[in-house]
């Protein structure tokens, strides 16, 4: 009988391994699904699933607010990338319009 080739010999051994590891798998899910029933019996209320769910509820972009192309109600005007009062926050109790120089250096221009 001639060897078999390296290639040959690798094929074997996966078909091999998914046989064995599907073997594994069954058998942990037919604990798993016992388990469940011993819990479901007590009157817990479990279900075994596959794959992650979906998280209900809102995700961090959802919430985020975005900026209108609309006059700013501070400025009463509109600048290119648009702002709105948001923008402002820093400026203290007493809010007022940007200047040019601060209108430059927080990357906005006039329209």
């Amino acid at each position: 009988m001639a060897e078999k080739s390296a290639i040959q010999r690798i094929k074997e051994l996966d078909s091999e391994r998914a046989n064995i590891l599907a073997q594994a798998k069954e058998e942990a899910l037919t604990k798993a699904n016992q388990a469940i029933e011993e819990l479901n019996a007590l009157g817990f209320n479990y279900k075994l699933t596959n794959g992650a769910q979906k998280v209900k509820g809102k995700t961090a972009r959802e919430g985020a607010k975005v900026t209108k192309d609309a006059p700013c109600p501070i400025c009463e005007f509109r600048t290119s990338p648009p702002h709105d009062g948001r923008t402002h926050r820093n400026q203290g109790k007493k809010k007022k319009p940007f200047t040019p120089d601060e209108l430059k250096a927080r990357g906005l221009s006039r329209l």
